[in-house]
């Protein structure tokens, strides 16, 4: 278990937007129809909870311990710098400001960071310096590429967090640790696991077993917390390059839509309502929407302590600047930062956050 102790200090937002959720009870509200009424606990406050894969979010030094990297450098293919890396960063900070209601989400993991540095320069530098602390933590991937998590520590106290290695098997090539994060508010704890599983280079068919390799590994966390302690509160969030009803995420991981009642399930998946609109994504390949980045909870949020199932479904959290009109005025994909390979545009990534709102009760 490996840990650090976070600046102590705040600061207040020097901006404050509102974003409506309307979007996001509306399709709560649609995709229930008929169902019955769910009944929801009314929690002593919430939390939100966000995750965003950043695209490649490099450091323009070259690290020679990192061969993959090359081409994210000022003589590489990409042409990266200084500018570019600066210009990325404000923007993506710019979509964490905006969210719950411009105050920023109290957590929210980050997938394709290449370092600690990158990751400071976020929450040091284009965020409010201080309202963030950070857990990163170096991965075996061979591009460098890492998953990191922001937290607020005003709202959660860090107590550790330790990386969980997913083994792809003989000859394969090493992909993102699985990220385990303990968090303690009001005398309960909360585990987060940031998640980037392998991805779908080189056929979906094959490269299922991949991920369904990092599913049992998340899995296994989950369940020997759930060993301890049958209530216990996990919020899994991640890109995990599969869609809701993929077997990796279903038949693995177990995790499904929750719709009232008991249930068995060891997650419930907040990204399944999501899908099943089929209306937007987080991700568009090929002229279709695809839910890849997906938030779930562990079945302790169906009780009356800590994390409590607050929204049915995950919201794509879809500014106008983060969509690029250009390439698609139809769909308006996420605004990337390249296209056709090396074609810089300077859009900030090509997937969009998610967010959710969770209730939170005190003991």
């Amino acid at each position: 278990m490996a840990g650090h102790s976070p600046d102590q200090y705040t600061r207040p937002m020097s901006t404050r937007l509102l974003i409506p959720l309307a979007a996001a009870l509306l399709l709560n509200a649609c995709h229930h129809a008929g169902r019955g009424p769910i009944a929801l606990l009314h929690p002593d406050t919430t939390l939100l909870v966000a995750f965003y894969n950043t695209e490649n979010l490099f450091d323009p030094t070259d690290d020679p311990a990192r061969t993959g990297d090359d081409e994210f450098t000022p003589e590489g293919a990409m042409k990266w710098n200084d500018e570019r890396l600066d210009r990325k960063l404000a923007q993506i900070a710019r979509a964490i400001r905006l969210m719950n209601n411009g105050s920023g989400p109290d957590l929210i993991g980050l997938a394709e960071v290449e370092n600690r540095r990158v990751v400071t320069m976020l929450a040091e530098e284009h965020l409010p310096r201080g309202l963030y602390g950070i857990v990163h933590a170096e991965s075996p991937d061979e591009r460098g590429i890492d998953v990191a998590l922001l937290y607020k520590p005003s709202v959660l106290t860090l107590k550790g967090f330790t990386m969980h290695r997913v083994d792809l098997g003989a000859g394969a090539r090493p992909t993102r640790d699985v990220m385990e994060a303990t968090f303690a508010k009001d005398g309960h704890m909360l585990t987060v696991l940031v998640n980037h599983w392998p991805s779908r280079l080189g056929g979906e068919e094959r490269t299922t077993a991949r991920r369904e390799a990092a599913a049992r590994v998340a899995a296994g966390v989950i369940d020997s917390l759930r060993a301890l302690d049958p209530n216990t509160d996990v919020v899994l969030m991640g890109d995990l390059n599969d869609e809701p009803g993929a077997p990796s995420i279903e038949n693995v991981l177990d995790a499904r839509e929750y719709t009232g009642g008991s249930f068995s399930h060891r997650m419930i998946n907040t990204a399944a309502p999501v899908a099943a609109t089929d209306t937007i994504g987080s991700y568009f390949y090929r002229g279709h929407w695809e839910v890849i980045d997906q938030i779930m909870l562990s079945r302790g949020a169906l009780d009356s302590s800590g994390v409590v199932l607050s929204e049915m479904a995950e919201t794509v959290f879809t500014p106008e600047f983060l969509r690029d009109d250009r390439a698609d005025p139809v769909h308006r994909p996420p605004y990337r930062t390249y296209v056709r390979g090396t074609q810089y545009i300077g859009g900030p990534s090509d997937h969009f956050p998610v967010t959710l709102r969770v209730g939170w009760m005190r003991r």
